[in-house]
């Protein structure tokens, strides 16, 4: 398997917190502009307040910290921007973070903040909630791409889906890796103790997966 194909295999040619806080004050008209507390690499801060969101609907918070309480999209900002070494990787998956713009509206007459919350989640069950079949020829037209210059002929549900699944792999990626969650909510075990071969996870941990 060659590089861009072990990267298409993650998301694109390379996971809720609780529901987001609303934007809007109920004792004033106005609207108050959402403010990321990171400062994105590869994205523009546009995008990055989509990213923010997005990831946060994905893995949000329950009893155990979500997503955007373990910093995963700066991580997933991070990761595509110095993590993969084609250019055309990067770019590609930038572009399809412009694509995603355009799927929530966001224009000169509407502002990134004017994007609610059902918006987006009507965007991730849109495209994260496809049939096999639909799935599957979304990842043979984006198979056909060789270079960013060939997105333009991909149609933009092809994109927004490859993106978007992209994202979800990644966060999922960022999230069971992180520190919090390997050491204090999955099994973790760093120095190995006995070696039992045939048991079920359920009696071995519980039912967690390993850390390690």
């Amino acid at each position: 398997m060659n590089r861009r194909q072990a990267l298409r295999n993650i998301g694109l040619s390379a996971g809720y917190i609780a529901a987001t806080p609303t934007l809007f004050s109920l004792l004033q008209s106005c609207k108050k502009e959402y403010v990321l507390d990171w400062t994105p690499e590869l994205l523009s801060v546009d995008e990055g307040k989509a990213l923010d969101h997005i990831v946060d609907l994905i893995l949000p918070a329950t009893d155990i910290p979500g997503a955007k309480a373990l910093h995963i999209p700066m991580f997933i900002d991070k990761f595509i921007n110095r993590g993969i070494e084609e250019a055309e990787e990067i770019q590609m998956f930038k572009y399809g973070a412009g694509v995603i713009m355009k799927e929530l509206g966001v224009s000169e007459e509407k502002n990134i903040d004017d994007v609610t919350t059902e918006e987006y989640d009507a965007l991730l069950a849109k495209y994260l909630k496809l049939p096999k079949e639909t799935r599957k020829a979304h990842w043979e037209e984006i198979s056909k791409v060789k270079t960013p210059e060939d997105l333009e002929n991909v149609s933009r549900e092809t994109i927004s889906f490859i993106f978007l699944s992209s994202v979800r792999d990644i966060s999922i990626l960022g999230f069971k890796t992180s520190k919090e969650i390997g050491e204090n909510v999955l099994n973790y075990l760093p120095v190995p103790g006995e070696y039992i071969g045939c048991d079920s996870v359920q009696n071995l941990t519980g039912g967690k997966d390993w850390a390690l």
